[in-house]
């Protein structure tokens, strides 16, 4: 009561203090600082093992195994965590917070060096690497099925496209697949009867196979990401690609 008692008393006080209150909460609140990514310290390294072709029960017996022997033996490891696949294996180390991340990192790598001989000798060298979690995306999607490398990488494309659009996605980046590459073999009596460089021929290429982005437009809740494909889709684009102009005729890459 004699809370109740002194409040009354004091009515003009009482309400200053909360109003100083109010008004501090409220500035504290704006000035909180608000990142799409926030920093978040926490020490995880993350190991990865292709294989290609390999089945998942394999990946876990001659990638995983000897792997894990050695990283088990790291002092400080809060949580490890693998996952094999077909031709694909990976574990995750958390480490506690207490932990510099150069420092996890490099005890990861010396004992991923140190399991190499036991690992089969046609594996490429593992990879390692920090997990950054300024970086790290909020749902990972994975696409499999018994379509080509090539097929599935154009879904991937094409999904890709469709998530850019939804309203509140900030970014989205496509990792693995195989990239097509074609092979450009040109003829050096046909280049000096033309009076053409090597270099002539790549910058013509390197221009033609461009994408250019023309931003975003906005309508109603909807973000769409403009962009101008340029890049080729099949061989018979790039033999066509005028590499230079003679006497007013195009010479074309297949000239040459």
């Amino acid at each position: 009561m004699k809370i109740t008692n002194i409040s009354l008393a004091h009515k003009t006080s009482v309400f200053v203090l909360l109003v100083i209150i109010f008004v501090g909460g409220l500035t504290s609140y704006v000035g909180l600082p608000v990142e799409s990514f926030p920093d978040i310290k926490q020490p995880v390294v993350f190991v990865a093992a292709p294989y290609v072709g390999v089945a998942p029960s394999d990946m876990e017996t001659l990638v995983l195994k000897p792997l894990e022997d050695q990283l088990e033996e790291i002092a400080k490891i809060k949580r490890m965590t693998s996952q094999a696949s077909e031709g694909y294996a990976s574990i995750t180390c958390e480490f506690e917070p207490d932990i510099e991340v150069d420092e996890a990192v490099r005890k990861v790598r010396e004992k991923v060096d140190l399991a190499k001989p036991d690992l089969p000798k046609d594996l490429d060298d593992p990879m390692v690497q920090e997990i950054n979690f300024e970086n790290v995306p909020i749902m990972v999607v994975s696409i499999t099925g018994d379509e080509s490398l090539v097929k599935l990488k154009k879904i991937a494309e094409d999904l890709q496209d469709l998530f850019e659009n939804v309203s509140g996605v900030l970014e989205v980046n496509l990792t693995g697949g195989l990239e097509r590459e074609v092979k450009v073999n040109v003829n050096p009596s046909r280049l000096e009867y033309y009076k053409i460089g090597v270099e002539d021929v790549i910058a013509a290429i390197r221009q033609e196979n461009l994408t250019i982005p023309g931003g975003a437009t906005e309508s109603g809740n909807l973000k769409w990401t403009v962009r101008v494909p340029g890049e080729f889709d099949s061989v018979r684009e790039i033999s066509d690609i005028v590499v230079k102009t003679k006497n007013g005729q195009p010479i074309y890459l297949n000239d040459l």
